[in-house]
């Protein structure tokens, strides 16, 4: 797919999308997630997450926009919806060395 000025392409598959989720996770960016998220949503179909989400497509398209600041409950939805769940593990602590 190609990608429009300044926006990277969508993530394509599993491994892509898995990878591009967990580095913006990884940095800790909201604006960052949210723009990974709405990508992964466009590549697999609004109108299809909207559905198995229960939102509606305008109010998921602007929930899944960088800058956005939905429900966690929202993020949760989408990302099963996607096939992904979210798991904690902890942080690495340099002092255990």
């Amino acid at each position: 797919m190609g990608s429009k000025a300044g926006q990277p392409e969508y993530p394509a598959t599993s491994d892509e999308m898995t990878a591009a989720l967990n580095a913006a996770l990884e940095a800790g960016d909201l604006n960052s997630i949210m723009g990974v998220m709405g990508r992964m949503v466009r590549a697999h179909r609004m109108r299809r997450v909207a559905r198995e989400t229960g939102l509606g497509e305008k109010s998921l398209y602007k929930s899944m926009r960088a800058g956005a600041n939905p429900e966690f409950n929202t993020v949760l939805r989408v990302l099963r919806s996607l096939g992904f769940q979210l798991q904690v593990r902890p942080i690495a602590d340099p002092t255990d060395d």
